[in-house]
C-alpha cells in the first residue's frame, strides 16, 4: 500500500512538472503504478478485473456519456455562457499534447487503468471493508480530488470530483473494476485526444 501510494504522489508531481512527451514518462510509469497496485489490492483482485460482456457495455455507456456531459458543461464555461475556463483548459491541452496517437494508447491501456486500479481497487477496496461501500466511495473520491489540486491542474481537480464518484458508485454497484475502467479508458481519450470540447 505505501509504494503505491508513493507512486501516486509520484503521479501528481509528473502532472503538476508536465514534461515535454509528457505520455513517454506516463506510459513506463503507469506500468509500474499497475503492478505496485495490484501488490496493495485486497484478495480478489483477479475476480474484479474479470470482464463481463454487461460490464464492458456499461462501461462504454457511461463514458459517452460522460463526455456529453462534459462537453455540456464547457459549452456553458468555455464559449456559451461565460469563458471562464477557456484559458486554463487551452493551455492544459497546449502543454500535455494529447492530440496525438501515442498519448491516446497511453490513455486508454495504461493511465486509465493504472489510476482506477489505485483508487477504485486498492483505496476504495480497502476503505469499503472499514467503512462501507458509500463512505468509501466518498472519500477516495475526495482524496483523488486532493490529489489533481495537489497537482496543480484546475481543470483535472473540477473533473475529478463527478467522474470519480462515478466511476466509485460503478465499482461499488458491480463489484467488479471493469465497468470503471472502461468508462474511465473511453471518457479519457474522448475528452483528450479523439473529439477534445475546445
Amino acid at each position: 500500500m505505501i509504494a503505491a501510494s508513493a507512486a501516486t504522489a509520484l503521479w501528481a508531481g509528473l502532472v503538476a512538472w508536465s514534461p515535454p512527451d509528457f505520455f513517454r514518462i506516463a506510459a513506463p510509469f503507469s506500468v509500474a503504478w499497475i503492478a505496485l497496485s495490484a501488490t496493495a489490492a485486497p484478495p480478489g483482485l483477479s475476480a474484479r478485473l474479470r470482464p463481463r460482456a454487461a460490464d464492458v457495455m456499461l462501461g462504454l455507456g457511461t463514458g459517452a456519456l460522460l463526455y456529453g456531459l462534459t462537453r455540456a458543461f464547457l459549452w456553458v464555461t468555455c464559449g456559451g455562457l461565460s469563458e471562464a475556463l477557456c484559458r486554463p483548459l487551452v493551455e492544459m491541452y497546449v502543454r500535455f499534447e494529447t492530440r496525438a496517437l501515442f498519448p491516446a494508447l497511453a490513455l486508454l491501456l495504461l493511465v486509465a487503468p493504472a489510476e482506477e486500479l489505485f483508487w477504485r481497487g486498492v483505496v476504495q477496496a480497502r476503505l469499503s471493508a472499514r467503512l462501507g461501500a458509500g463512505r468509501a466511495v466518498a472519500l477516495a473520491t475526495a482524496l483523488a480530488v486532493v490529489v489533481a489540486l495537489v497537482s496543480g491542474e484546475p481543470f483535472l481537480a473540477l473533473a475529478t470530483l463527478p467522474t470519480y464518484a462515478l466511476w466509485g458508485a460503478l465499482a461499488a454497484w458491480r463489484g467488479s473494476l471493469v465497468p470503471a475502467i472502461v468508462s474511465h479508458a473511453t471518457w479519457s481519450v474522448l475528452v483528450a485526444s479523439l473529439a477534445p470540447p475546445v
